[in-house]
């Protein structure tokens, strides 16, 4: 029987009691349909995972009981990185986020390019922001991690550019670039990717990023859909620099990389 998964934030602790808010409760009953005793882990948002029981309330609440920690191994990437990604149509910006979290990425930071086809409103960002978020918290509980990756209000080019992020490695997808990502691991544990819109980066935005510091590379011979291209370069990092291959390095530093602010 598959158990169950559900994200607080802050901390929990052992043997302790917890009010589930409407959205977890509608998740459970409506969506999983799972009945009161069935198997459910809680994680917070500092790493710990608990399993848990239901005890069901007056007017339909529903709270949970902790049990004691668990000690599961590890299922976060020592490689942080960092998606830009590039505003793109809800659908497939849904699809990035959801998949991009399933595959290790440590935080989303959607990017404003001049051929996104999005442009949000400011009374529509922060609904926006929130859904994604909602998103990140899903995938997260689904794949097993106990880090939820933040997604970040969206950032202009100029901002983007200008973030400082220490020595963590900085690239730009680019079908066109003469360079394929180096099998050799980066100095940092944390990696920063830009990754294009509907018809790529322009080349003053490709010109504009190289001058910031970001190495251009590119994904073979195709050239892939908005949506496509960073879950590939992120399985193409995770399998040379992280987590994914079965010969992965022993010993991988697993400092966090540089949070970009």
């Amino acid at each position: 029987m598959r158990t169950h998964r559900l994200h607080f934030p802050g901390c929990i602790e052992p043997h302790s009691e917890y009010a589930l808010n409407p959205m977890q409760i509608h998740y459970l009953r409506h969506v999983l349909r799972i009945p009161p005793d069935h198997p459910l882990q809680v994680f917070d948002d500092t790493g710990r995972e608990y399993p848990a029981s239901l005890l069901p309330l007056q007017m339909g609440g529903l709270r949970i009981r902790t049990g004691e920690p668990l000690l599961a191994s590890s299922r976060e990437s020592p490689l942080h990185i960092w998606l830009y990604p590039a505003l793109t149509r809800r659908a497939k910006m849904d699809w990035i986020i959801e998949k991009a979290t399933e595959l290790g990425v440590w935080g989303i930071r959607p990017v404003r390019s001049d051929r996104s086809p999005v442009h949000l409103p400011p009374e529509r960002e922060e609904a926006r922001i929130a859904h994604w978020n909602g998103i990140a918290q899903s995938a997260t509980a689904q794949s097993g991690r106990t880090h939820v990756p933040l997604c970040a209000p969206p950032l202009s080019w100029d901002e983007c550019l200008a973030l400082d992020t220490g020595k963590d490695a900085r690239l730009i997808l680019c079908p066109d670039a003469g360079s394929i990502p180096d099998p050799h691991p980066p100095d940092s544990a944390g990696v920063h990717l830009l990754s294009g819109s509907e018809g790529g980066f322009t080349p003053d935005e490709i010109r504009q990023a190289h001058d910031a510091g970001f190495i251009a590379i590119r994904l073979g011979p195709r050239v892939l859909r908005t949506e496509t291209a960073p879950l590939v370069a992120l399985s193409v990092l995770q399998t040379l620099w992280g987590d994914l291959a079965p010969f992965a390095r022993e010993g991988h530093s697993s400092g966090r990389g540089t949070t970009p602010g």
